[in-house]
């Protein structure tokens, strides 16, 4: 089969590569499409702890064409989705149902084969099935989605909140949705990139602000006067996540959301946090909510597609890799199958 290979920091080749075999509790997929996302570009990079070689990639979808002798509730044919993310289901956070915060938590695509590649090999366990009214390239989405679903749960949106989304890529689109969907009242939408706030427009941002030519504090306070009820840093930089506590009311709450470089450090008040009584949380990835992925994407609560904006061919990785690094770029797919 063929497979991307990152050999090193920096360094990817597509390489010719023996299928891989399949334990006694495993499911073969047949992979179809892999997003990429920003783990992979800090892989990468070298910014994310993995033991190189590895095939990146665990935003994937595909057809099950072979199964473990132990293996119930999947069979060869199935659609399906794989939630990448391994626990071990005895330690201290698992136990308490955090199994986010895993002490040995491990993914596919990081730490064991993944998506980029034209089969993966997963435990079964962690495949969901696709209803016939999702098609592979929203299925490949579910996993991005499940872990908005959890960034939602814990930013608490409720009905009527005034909700602001600090950057409108692929994530940022993901979340605008969700916000609706969780019944804010208004959605104000901060984003460079025209396009990107046109797509927010069109999923339920009814303020956007274009922090290029704008003060977006003043902006914020403006529509508002007191900030917002909760405040969703999505775009990953330095800049707005030192910004997100200084855009919320009193009382509000701010969701680090995006994933910030591990070498960035931010200057916050710890005076303005106590006085005004903040709520600063993060998010990490997706306890429980990829079964809620699929089904919000099968009854059409949620709608991927627009968001995908590239698609390229395996053997072209280069190409995708260096779009999805760029500002012309929402949500990246690797096609594993053409035909």
């Amino acid at each position: 089969m063929k497979a991307v290979i990152f050999s090193e920091p920096n360094k990817f080749s597509v390489e010719e590569r023996s299928i891989p075999s399949v334990g006694e509790l495993d499911a073969l997929i047949r992979v179809h499409a892999c997003g990429i996302c920003g783990t992979d570009i800090h892989i990468l990079h070298g910014e994310h702890i993995v033991r190189f070689p590895v095939i990146p990639g665990h935003e994937f979808s595909g057809e099950v064409v072979e199964v473990g002798s132990c293996v119930t509730g999947v069979k060869v044919g199935d659609r399906v989705t794989v939630d990448p993310n391994i626990v071990d289901r005895t330690c201290f956070f698992c136990r308490r149902g955090e199994i986010n915060l895993c002490e040995n938590l491990t993914a596919v695509g990081v730490n064991y084969n993944g998506g980029f590649a034209e089969y993966a090999s997963v435990p079964a366990e962690q495949v969901y099935l696709i209803p016939e009214n999702v098609s592979l390239d929203e299925a490949a989405l579910a996993e991005p989605l499940s872990c908005c679903i959890h960034g939602m749960d814990r930013a608490g949106v409720r009905t009527g909140d005034t909700v602001l989304v600090l950057g409108a890529g692929g994530i940022g689109l993901i979340l605008i949705q969700l916000a609706r969907a969780a019944g804010a009242g208004r959605i104000l939408v901060s984003e460079p990139d025209p396009g990107k706030r046109k797509l927010a427009a069109l999923f339920g941002a009814g303020e956007l602000i274009d922090p290029s030519s704008e003060d977006v504090l003043q902006r914020v306070f403006n529509i508002t006067r007191v900030g917002a009820d909760v405040v969703i840093e999505s775009a990953g930089r330095k800049e707005t996540a030192e910004m997100a506590p200084k855009l919320a009311r009193r009382g509000g709450t701010v969701l680090q959301f995006g994933v910030v470089s591990p070498d960035k450090m931010v200057s916050l008040a710890p005076y303005d946090i106590f006085y005004r009584e903040l709520k600063i949380t993060g998010s990490f990835v997706n306890p429980f909510t990829h079964a809620r992925a699929v089904e919000m994407l099968s009854t059409k609560q949620v709608d991927v597609l627009p968001v995908i904006s590239h698609r390229f061919a395996l053997e072209n990785i280069s190409e995708a890799l260096r779009v999805a690094q760029s500002r012309d770029a929402i949500k990246v797919l690797v096609m594993s199958q053409t035909g």
